[in-house]
């Protein structure tokens, strides 16, 4: 099988992407998750027009599993899978984007919106992992491909069998290193932390194999480890749910889900914004007063989120000094960001929502 080498790039280019773009390797899953979601969701929006097509929203998931002993993380979905032609396009050519293609053909605004928009957040992958395979199958297909790649060197193609529609992305995670300890990217708990961090309000359920404990039945002090799936997000964000049908004690528990301090907020702010941009935030005034709060290491600033995935953990620009005290987060779908998602390409706004 013929090795096809990256359309537009060189080596060079992908080592600029992998080393540069993103401040933590970790982001790799976040932009993983993401895509799988909007694989997903292309399901959704061919369902609206193609009346032989239904769409039941419990059927479709995502899937994290981990082989140890192998050091292979597999992050699986149950959506509209690639042709061999949408593998060349989407994966062979780095920073083609099928996600923000199919955004601009699409301009249905019902709450679901393409997350993707850049064609590097695949090839983060390759921060993480020395080699990455894809095995997809598309919708209405018989047959699959598969997509092997071990980076710039170039990558094959080949049909595959699998079973069900949807994608399967298959690394092999690279041994540890000085600087960077990837085994915790085969440890589910931690993988876990880090679904919880980045993407808990990606719509679709994240399904996880955890290992628990339990009382060894029969006993009374002998304990077992088993395996139980349990689903890793929460999918809605209280940001999204009507006001209407929330009680002062749904924030509070928000406010101490999210670390927001170990105290209760004295108030809440609950904005819902539709104009010339569009965002939700939740703010709180803590009852007490931040312990570092008076010293340089404090840092103030909200959370900020992009169609419900974070992209700062403390968005400063958001808050005036004056009220450098406050918590809570932002979430817009209308801002312009670079290619990393990690900072915003245009301060105004920012500034318009900081303004308002």
């Amino acid at each position: 099988m013929a090795k096809k080498e990256f359309k537009t790039e060189s080596k060079r280019v992908l080592d600029i992407m992998i080393n540069s773009i993103y401040t933590h390797k970790e982001i790799f899953l976040r932009e993983l998750i993401s895509n799988a979601s909007d694989a997903i969701d292309k399901i959704y929006y061919k369902a609206l027009t193609d009346e032989n097509l239904e769409f039941d929203k419990e059927n479709y998931h995502i899937k994290i599993t981990t082989d140890k002993e192998n050091r292979i993380l597999k992050i699986s979905d149950t959506g509209i899978g690639m042709t061999a032609e949408e593998l060349e396009e989407n994966l062979g050519v780095i920073a083609q984007s099928g996600s923000l293609n199919f955004k601009n053909l699409n301009k249905v605004n019902d709450g679901y919106d393409i997350i993707g928009q850049f064609g590097v957040g695949f090839y983060s992958s390759f921060m993480a992992a020395d080699k990455v395979t894809v095995v997809t199958k598309p919708l209405g297909a018989e047959k699959g491909y598969k997509w092997v790649s071990e980076g710039a060197d170039g990558y094959t193609i080949e049909e595959y069998s699998k079973d069900n529609v949807g994608t399967d992305i298959i690394l092999k995670i690279k041994e540890n290193s000085e600087d960077e300890e990837y085994d915790k990217y085969l440890d589910a708990n931690q993988l876990k932390s880090i679904v919880k961090k980045y993407s808990d309000f990606i719509r679709y359920p994240i399904k996880m194999d955890l290992t628990k404990t339990r009382l060894k039945e029969g006993t009374e002090d002998e304990y077992e480890d088993y395996t139980e799936e349990e689903v890793a997000n929460s999918m809605v964000p209280i940001w999204k749910k009507n006001k209407l049908n929330l009680k002062d004690e749904d924030y509070e528990s928000f406010y101490s889900e999210k670390h927001f301090g170990f105290d209760k907020p004295l108030s809440h702010l609950h904005i819902s914004i539709d104009g010339v941009i569009r965002y939700n935030a939740v703010l709180f005034i803590p009852e007490k007063m931040p312990f570092d709060y008076n010293s340089k290491e404090y840092e103030k600033g909200l959370e900020l989120y992009s169609n419900g995935v974070l992209i700062m953990n403390k968005c400063p620009d958001l808050l005036p000094d004056y009220f450098s005290f406050i918590k809570g987060v932002v979430d817009s779908e209308d801002l312009t960001l670079n290619l990393s998602r990690e900072v915003l390409q245009h301060d105004r706004q920012l500034q318009f929502i900081a303004k308002i």
